[in-house]
């Protein structure tokens, strides 16, 4: 009988914001880690077709292509709301939303602890977030805590059509081990293959260079710079 895993906490919620997503690749700057996670729900965004025939179900496709996300966090700086929805940041720190603003593209990860000391790693490599969700309360005969909420879409790379990555400490069969966490969560895995078991010519980015000549280049999102 195989051991019992549980999952009893997310932390380190981390953000990278995608700057390519081409056929030729899917590139990203450095993660931004940020602290004062408190929940992580995802619902997956399914296609379901079904064919029927003889008076009956014959046939059920079902197809993920993403996820709605919502985080709770402590608390969201606000430089970097600014950068996900791409609203600028005048000379005097105000934050100006603006309708022609568009929202920039970005990957995001977390890290689940688990029972036994181990954890499952996460990164959705594509999002694109919707305006945040704020609970402000007053101070009455206690204190309360008011907190943030965002909304998240994750949709497939353009690159290789991946929409998520996962990784599991506790399983011994996969693999992955204690030595590979730190590289997972410093780069979005999007070239990862499993125990290099590919030919060069198989791997993700060949087959899409192939292609590459009748698939529309994917579009780039243009965010506004930090002032």
């Amino acid at each position: 009988m195989g051991k019992v895993v549980a999952r009893i906490n997310v932390r380190d919620v981390r953000i990278a914001f995608l700057t390519e997503d081409s056929t030729a690749g899917a590139t990203y700057e450095l993660p931004i880690i940020v602290p004062g996670t408190m929940q992580v729900q995802l619902a997956p965004r399914v296609a379901t077709a079904a064919l029927h025939g003889d008076g009956r179900m014959r046939h059920q496709t079902n197809r993920v292509d993403g996820y709605d996300v919502t985080f709770d966090h402590n608390f969201i700086p606000s430089k970097l709301i600014a950068r996900m929805m791409g609203h600028t940041i005048d000379s005097n720190g105000i934050r100006r939303g603006n309708a022609s603003n568009q929202p920039a593209e970005f990957a995001m990860g977390w890290v689940v602890d688990l029972t036994g000391e181990e954890v499952e790693l996460t990164w959705l490599p594509k999002c694109v977030a919707a305006p945040s969700n704020k609970n402000i309360q007053q101070t009455t005969d206690s204190i309360e805590y008011s907190t943030d909420s965002l909304t998240v879409t994750s949709m497939p790379l353009e690159y290789n059509g991946d929409y998520e990555y996962v990784a599991d400490t506790s399983d011994e069969d996969s693999g992955f081990t204690k030595d590979d966490i730190s590289a997972f969560l410093e780069n979005v895995p999007v070239d990862a293959v499993q125990n290099n078991a590919l030919p060069s010519d198989a791997t993700p980015a060949a087959q899409m260079q192939k292609i590459a000549a009748t698939t529309a280049k994917g579009a780039k999102s243009d965010t506004d710079k930090d002032q």
